[in-house]
């Protein structure tokens, strides 16, 4: 709460107003022709128009198109290359239904998804209590480039987090019929996007921040 009344303070006191800290975040109108020429416009344009996307318009992903970013994502570095990421895909209704109703944190869209990928990492590849984090940073990486994929193909994606007590860990890995020794990392909730919808944004932390030049 103090770092939010600094800002607030800082961005009054640099002659903004209420009215444009109030616009530094919410919610903007985006259409999929204007992605698909922001895509092509070179790696900036590319990266910054990908949103976080919960408007879906319900229409399946082609098999083809998952085979393809996911393989698209294998290029992402891993330690010392072991690549120990797996992920599950899931496009059937009642499975995604299940999986989604225990993850609870996609009321209102994931029910528009076309698919849904539980994305793993074998703690057997990871050899000693030095590596304890490596999954995550390894696993994390490779969510992110999935994400990426599926932007460059042209379908909207939405990072489902995965911070869950033992109990649903148990469900999930029931549901999904995933091995004891895969970490969970994330869901993903993936799916067709509409000609035109609505996708949340928010404003960077100032650059300064976070860049600490030694």
């Amino acid at each position: 709460m103090t770092a939010l009344k600094k800002r607030i303070a800082d961005l009054l006191n640099n002659g903004g107003s209420v009215q444009n800290i109030c616009n530094e975040g919410g919610a903007i109108s985006i259409s999929r022709t204007e992605l698909e020429t922001k895509r092509a416009a070179g790696f900036k344009d590319f990266f910054n128009s990908r949103y976080s996307v919960r408007n879906f318009s319900g229409l399946p992903i082609p098999a083809q198109d998952i085979v393809e970013c996911i393989s698209i994502a294998q290029k992402t570095p891993s330690v010392c290359n072991r690549q120990a990421w797996t992920v599950h895909a899931y496009s059937k209704k009642p499975d995604m239904e299940r999986l989604l109703a225990i993850q609870s944190g996609s009321r209102g869209f994931g029910e528009q998804a076309s698919t849904v990928l539980v994305v793993t990492c074998d703690l057997t590849r990871f050899v000693d209590v030095g590596e304890r984090y490596q999954a995550w940073i390894d696993g994390g990486m490779f969510s992110m480039s999935i994400c990426l994929a599926f932007h460059a193909l042209g379908y909207g994606t939405c990072c489902l987090n995965w911070s869950k007590e033992h109990r649903d860990d148990i469900a999930l890995r029931k549901v999904a019929v995933i091995k004891p020794e895969e970490q969970i990392i994330m869901l993903i909730a993936v799916g067709t996007l509409p000609d035109s919808f609505k996708v949340a944004y928010s404003a960077r932390r100032p650059l300064q921040e976070v860049l600490q030049v030694h």
